[in-house]
């Protein structure tokens, strides 16, 4: 498991970097080029877009490690505190099933745009599933880190106090 931790954190950290360069790099150039030589690229707004939901998607993964997703903490501010471990638990049980949920949904998506061919109208030479599948990395990697990151760790605990 800390092998495969180890080759994820790395894989999202390289890919928000180099998505990130990549976008604000296409976006200067195309506003140099907008207001500097009056010439406008017709793919940069549109490559910038597909950067950025590649960009979301992985950011999910990441943000379920660091545990900064947004929840509601209602009932942890108003149950006992013997309850707040099994509403974490049984939140945290839910995100995975649902982002799983999510992830083979967009599986099914991807594959319907993989059998369409259907390309951008701007990129035509760039195939409409590559921006889809963000959401596959996206679900199944906050699939993943919620595991490891909310459910493991609960259940470890539950098994030292256990003994």
């Amino acid at each position: 498991m800390k092998k495969i931790s180890y080759i994820l954190n790395h894989l999202e950290e390289y890919i928000l970097a180099f998505l990130m360069t990549i976008m604000v790099t296409v976006l200067a150039v195309q506003v140099f080029s907008r207001y500097v030589l009056s010439f406008s690229f017709s793919w940069a707004e549109q490559f910038a877009r597909i950067c950025f939901v590649w960009l979301t998607m992985v950011g999910i993964s990441l943000a379920a490690r660091e545990k900064m997703h947004l929840k509601i903490e209602l009932l942890q501010n108003i149950l006992p505190p013997k309850w707040i471990s099994k509403v974490n638990f049984f939140s945290s049980i839910y995100t995975a099933v649902f982002s799983l949920f999510l992830g083979y949904l967009i599986i099914k998506i991807v594959y319907m745009q993989f059998a369409l061919s259907q390309t951008f109208a701007s990129i035509t030479w760039l195939p409409v599933w590559v921006m889809y599948a963000a959401g596959i990395f996206g679900m199944f990697g906050l699939a993943i880190r919620t595991f490891q990151v909310s459910i493991f760790p609960l259940i470890s605990q539950k098994r030292s106090i256990k003994q």
